[in-house]
């Protein structure tokens, strides 16, 4: 028999229990999100992850490219690749009221990354941040401990959204997507596990219209040499969220052992 466990309240989700890294120093998880969107967006995460700082990306497993996605990521096992949810893009888009169709779908999600790639997410996020909203995010927090995956924003790494080049709806600043702007970031880490998401893609990623373009100038900036110096100069060690599960000690922390299958 499973231990009974206590209610969440849904407009305050209890977080996965994390402890503080075991040592020292600080930690980047670089995710690409939307692999699998478009052919397009998956060569550009794949070349940000060969030739720049890209460490992690997280799949969309009900978009046309998610199977050619999930076969070029195993290519590449140094890629860490995580679930992101989507319940706002594409053919099956939900009911925001429905959370019944909401667990199941998400149930159904995680269930078809295993089917893809023959593993289980190494981390969940989702599309449009949908896992954060209060009427939802109870059903991701329990889940994801019942799986034992991170869910990005509630496992005691600090999210860092700000490369992105569109903080109001189409219009685009490409000062906050550029190598100095990244160096910034870079330099403003602080101790601990952090993760920087960003959205890279060749000059065919076509799959959001409003941010299309967009994708090539993120692709130049994570793929700088300059960039991955400043990495290096910044003592910042780049890793994925395996890593992570390795490096945070979970006897006697008060951790769900976290499945690495």
């Amino acid at each position: 028999m499973h231990p009974r466990r206590r209610p969440l309240h849904r407009n305050h989700p209890r977080p996965p229990r994390c402890a503080r890294p075991a040592r020292a120093g600080r930690y980047l998880i670089v995710n690409a999100d939307d692999l699998g969107a478009d052919d397009g967006t998956t060569r550009g995460i794949i070349e940000a992850h060969e030739r720049g700082i890209v460490t992690s990306a997280s799949l969309m497993v009900d978009m046309p490219g998610a199977r050619g996605a999930a076969r070029m990521a195993r290519e590449h096992p140094r890629l860490g690749v995580g679930l992101h949810v989507n319940f706002t893009a594409g053919p099956r888009a939900l009911d925001p009221g429905d959370l019944g169709a909401q667990r199941r779908e998400l149930e159904r999600q995680i269930d078809c990354f295993s089917d893809l790639t023959g593993a289980l997410p190494t981390h969940i996020d989702s599309h449009h941040h949908v896992h954060r909203r209060a009427e939802v995010a109870s059903l991701f927090v329990d889940l994801a401990q019942d799986r034992g995956i991170p869910l990005r924003g509630f496992c005691g790494i600090t999210y860092v959204g700000n490369f992105y080049g569109q903080w109001e709806h189409g219009t685009t600043d490409l000062r906050h997507i550029s190598p100095d702007y990244l160096i910034a970031l870079l330099k403003s880490i602080a101790p601990g596990f952090s993760e920087l998401a960003c959205h890279p893609g060749d000059r065919d990623a076509r799959f959001d219209p409003v941010y299309d373009w967009q994708r090539q100038v993120e692709l130049e900036s994570l793929t700088d040499p300059r960039v991955s110096a400043a990495a290096a100069h910044e003592g910042i060690r780049l890793v994925d969220y395996r890593e992570y599960r390795r490096l945070v000690p979970a006897v006697g922390a008060g951790l769900p052992r976290y499945s690495t299958t």
